[in-house]
């Protein structure tokens, strides 16, 4: 059997390794069973990204509370994301931004790791294809992530 002697430049790789910072997380599960993911994806032809909160419901039972928001990258500011699921994976979420009211629905079903769906105006004309992949998150983004939804909700929802 073959010995393999480390060399200063190969003992230095295994050390960097050893020491870089675990590879963000997709999503995360806290110990109250809430999972925090973040996504980005497309509506239509627009790049996009959306953090969702999904966690158990506060009266028990099997279905969840979800909390989201989601941006089109460089164009627009945080929109609130007004959530229902039911247990068969469907997921509707009703866009909308402070004074400007619901500027339009995104009808979700999983895919795999993702979800995919219909982007609809207020009117039903226009209909646009949707796909939001989860991305990798640090514990930091997932905070700041979670700032921005509570933000959000409380501008749009609270007095």
């Amino acid at each position: 059997m073959k010995t393999r002697t480390w060399t200063p430049a190969l003992a230095i790789a295994v050390a960097a390794l050893l020491a870089a910072p675990a590879p963000a997380a997709v999503a995360a599960t806290q110990d109250d069973g809430t999972t925090l993911t973040l996504y980005t994806g497309r509506v239509g032809t627009r790049a996009v990204t959306m953090y969702l909160q999904d966690e158990p419901a506060p009266c028990g039972g099997i279905l969840r509370t979800i909390s989201a928001v989601y941006r089109y990258d460089g164009v627009s500011k945080w929109l609130a994301l007004d959530a229902n699921s039911d247990r068969k994976g469907h997921l509707a979420l009703v866009e909308s931004s402070l004074g400007s009211g619901v500027s339009g629905a995104l009808m979700l079903v999983r895919d795999g790791a993702g979800l995919k769906g219909k982007w609809i105006s207020p009117d039903g004309e226009r209909v646009l294809p949707v796909r939001f992949d989860p991305a990798p998150a640090s514990a930091r983004k997932r905070k700041e992530m979670a700032e921005t939804l509570e933000k959000v909700h409380y501008e749009n929802d609270d007095c």
